[in-house]
This record gives structure tokens, sequence and C-alpha cells, in this order.
């Protein structure tokens, strides 16, 4: 389709070629409007939002250091595309609710295979890794060493995990049964192996639970006796979303191009996202 700009016959007559630059440049600009306006579309969020509410597992009470690097990490992604962003704490299960009724826009903090068990459909991976998740198991200084999730059947003693946790329970529930003990927080964690209800307390987050125990005057007492699990974790939205899900991913890997992601990973005293 040709299209033919119209200019006014008192342009014209001033100077043809300053018509003729208008015709060019109007021609042009009829071209790229339709380019212009799917652009547009494409960043825009529904209902004309600019705003968007993620939500995580991770407690800042019980782990400040996480929470605060998840929402630095957000808030760079948002900053990139032009959004603002928030971020709450609610507990695992609330959390994925959230997310798939739409109260939240996301969530931080979930593995690669989070629905494939098909309880939360509405859940849109952003497959780009943010943080990996490193599975620790502490006990008392005096206990063996574990490095698996197998070491840890094998030793025959409970094993506490924090309510939420869906990798312990999918890993040892079926293995373990009743052995498998669900606690609140890590200082009732600790307490309980103090008490010698367990042998072995999991946690997904190292630096927290060093900091509690410094806290709790245990240094000494419980140890680190080994990782037995280290996973990619990744942000999801909701499939409202679904249109700026590809903006995102592009984001974060931007992000890791340009050394930012690196950036917060190290400030935060994390190492870096592993490449799937």
């Amino acid at each position: 389709m040709t299209i033919h700009p119209v200019i006014s016959a008192s342009t014209a007559q001033y100077s043809p070629s300053l018509a003729r630059v208008l015709a060019v440049f109007l021609t042009i600009a009829m071209l790229l409007a339709p380019f212009a306006g799917s652009q547009a579309a494409d960043t825009a969020l529904p209902s004309g939002q600019r705003s968007l509410q993620f939500v995580t597992l991770v407690d800042p009470a019980e782990r400040p250091a996480l929470f605060q690097l998840f929402e630095k990490l957000n808030h760079e992604i948002c900053r990139r595309l032009q959004y603002s962003c928030s971020l709450q704490f609610f507990p695992a299960a609330r959390a994925a609710a959230m997310v798939e009724s739409g109260e939240a826009d996301g969530e931080n903090y979930r593995i690669f295979n989070f629905t494939a068990d098909g309880k939360n459909p509405r859940h849109l991976l952003v497959d780009a890794p943010l943080f990996t998740a490193t599975f620790v198991a502490w006990g008392k200084a005096n206990n063996a060493r574990v490095n698996s999730w197998d070491d840890l059947i094998t030793q025959g003693q409970p094993v506490i995990h924090l309510y939420g946790s869906k990798i312990v329970v999918n890993r040892l529930g079926a293995r373990m049964g009743n052995g498998l003990l669900p606690t609140h927080s890590v200082e009732s964690g600790l307490n309980m192996l103090l008490a010698d209800r367990a042998g072995y307390f999991i946690t997904s987050d190292s630096r927290g639970v060093d900091q509690k125990i410094s806290q709790m005057r245990l240094d000494g007492q419980i140890s680190r006796l080994g990782v037995v699990e280290s996973m990619d974790t990744y942000l999801y939205l909701n499939d409202k979303h679904r249109a700026i899900v590809p903006k995102f991913k592009r984001a974060i890997e931007e992000m890791r191009r340009d050394g930012t992601l690196d950036t917060l990973l190290l400030e935060a005293g994390e190492l870096k996202a592993k490449s799937r």
C-alpha cells in the first residue's frame, strides 16, 4: 500500500525542498506509528497497572539478608522495565495462593518445576535463574556428616524442616513419614536439636542460621554437617502478565551479562545463580 502524505499548497509555495522534507517525515511517521503502538501495548500491565506486588515465603524476621536480596533484585528488574514494585512475606501456601488468585502479581524463590504437580497452574515461570538455594544440614557437632538426602535416610534419625519447605517434603516425606518434623522458625528448629528431638535440621539459607546460632550463643554446640542439594530458584508471575514474562526474562539475562546480578549476589554474600 502506498501512502501519499498531503502537503498544503501554502507550504509548497514557500519552499519546494521544505515540502519534500515534510513529505518524507510524515511518511516515516505514518509507517512507524503501528510499531510504536504495539510496543506500548506490549509493556502495559492489565488495566493500566504500573506497580507489581510480589510475595515470597522468605520471612524477613528469620532471613533478613535473603529477603533484602530479593527486594533489590525485583526492584532492579522492574526499574529496567519502568515498573514499580514491592515485596511482602507470606507463608509458603498463602504466597502461592495469592499468586494463583491474582491478589499478588508474582512470587520469588520457587524452583524450576514448581508447577509440575498441577497445583499452581496460574504461575508462569520467568525462565532465568535468580538465586541458588543450598540445602544445608545442621546438627550437634558430634553427629555424622551428610552429603545427600540418601545420607539423611541412612542415618535413621528424625529430620526437622521449616513449614512450607516443599523440597524437603518431596525429597524425604515418602521415605521418612513421621520422622520428618516441621517447625515454624529457625530458633525453634535449633532448640529441637538441643533437646535431641531430631538429629538434623535442614534449611535453605545457611547465613540466616549462622546468625541465629551466634545470637543464641550455640557456637560449638550446633554445626553445619553438610550440603544435601543445591538448586536454582526463579521468579514466577501470575498468568495475567503472560505478555511481559519474556521481558522479565530478558531483563534478568541483561543483569547477568552486565554484572548487576553478580554484584547484588556478592553484596548479599551469596554465590551467583548457575546457568541452566
